[in-house]
């Protein structure tokens, strides 16, 4: 009986399979490592991705929130912190629909930030443009530089 067949080049034929299999699972590894690191590089894991600015008068804080109503947004501003919440909803699907990949997330989100310095919660405005809602928050008197004179 005769486990394994011969090939030409002098390997057993299952021990070219088990090298093939080898290097494919490498392979695969190594796609699955190289992605998780580049998710973890490009992506920071929160929702709304935001940045946050500053000028001498003012707090800058644009956030990227497309696809959610404006109106369903909760934007607050309490002692030095801001916090913006609101849902994503999903989409309704027509029936009998099988997904080959789906990755947009789904569900409430809250995201607070603390500020360098303290605003005026009064004087805060926000509008939203094409999924970018940009929030500026005046900075208090106290909070501002001052230009101070040298004399000699």
């Amino acid at each position: 009986m005769t486990i394994f067949r011969w090939r030409g080049n002098g390997f057993p034929v299952s021990l070219v399979e088990l090298e093939r299999m080898r290097n494919y699972m490498e392979n695969v590894y190594s796609a699955l490592a190289n992605g998780v690191n580049n998710i973890r590089r490009n992506y920071t894991g929160v929702f709304p991705l935001v940045h946050l600015a500053e000028d001498d008068d003012n707090l800058y804080l644009t956030a990227e929130v497309p696809g959610i109503d404006p109106q369903t947004l909760d934007l607050s501003v309490k002692n030095d912190t801001v916090t913006l919440k609101g849902a994503k909803k999903a989409e309704p699907e027509p029936k009998e629909v099988n997904y080959h990949r789906r990755e947009r997330d789904i569900g409430f989100f809250r995201r607070s930030l603390n500020l360098p310095v303290k605003v005026q919660p009064e004087a805060v405005e926000a509008k939203y443009k094409n999924g970018i809602l940009t929030v500026t928050l005046p900075k208090v008197a106290e909070a501002k530089a001052h230009q101070i004179s040298i004399t000699t």
